[in-house]
């Protein structure tokens, strides 16, 4: 199973940020993300050995209960590695060290379940990818990108995150959770 861990957006701010990238879908020849696939990974686990789901999900249900809700500040737009030559084009997203604390929990978590496991271990940076670049870019596409500015964001409440399975296909990436952990919440 292919699973990630994952902070969820919203409708609203999901339907603002569409609206916001209307105009540069047109016009920048890289690959979008379906609007609906928007989140912010706090885990990306791999193929997930389908026997360790259960123990995994008591472990996240647990760290879960000891993080209270988040208010997340949707940023501007970054680029990894560079914004000037990008592979991948996202939002910055600031929580005063509220998701940063949060990932690293469950981060912890995942790797008490399986400490050998095939989960993803580079450092968390907390970003909502919106576009992927396979080739590099034309300076003509750079320069578009260099003059995206997006309006200022209301921040939203992050109440939970979620367990993800993420089925390949060629169309994209099938995205549907497994399960729901609200912050906050023991039992």
């Amino acid at each position: 199973m292919r699973l990630f861990i994952a902070a969820n957006c919203g409708e609203q701010f999901r339907h603002s940020l569409a609206t916001q990238l209307d105009a540069w879908r047109l016009q920048l020849r890289v690959s979008w993300a379906r609007p609906q696939n928007w989140h912010v990974t706090l885990a990306f686990l791999g193929d997930w050995p389908a026997e360790l789901v259960n123990p995994l999900q008591e472990s996240l249900r647990a760290e879960a209960a000891l993080h209270s809700p988040l208010r997340i500040q949707p940023g501007q737009l970054g680029g990894f590695p560079s914004l000037s030559r990008p592979r991948v084009l996202f939002l910055h997203m600031e929580s005063d060290g509220g998701l940063e604390r949060l990932a690293a929990g469950i981060r912890r978590r995942v790797d008490e379940v399986a400490p050998d496991g095939p989960q993803d271990r580079k450092a968390f940076r907390a970003h909502l990818t919106v576009a992927r670049i396979k080739r590099p870019l034309p300076a003509s596409q750079r320069r578009l990108i260099s003059k995206i500015q997006l309006l200022p964001w209301q921040p939203f409440t992050l109440e939970d995150f979620r367990l993800v399975e993420s089925k390949l296909r060629p169309q994209g990436a099938l995205h549907a959770d497994l399960a729901v952990f609200p912050l906050g919440q023991g039992g």
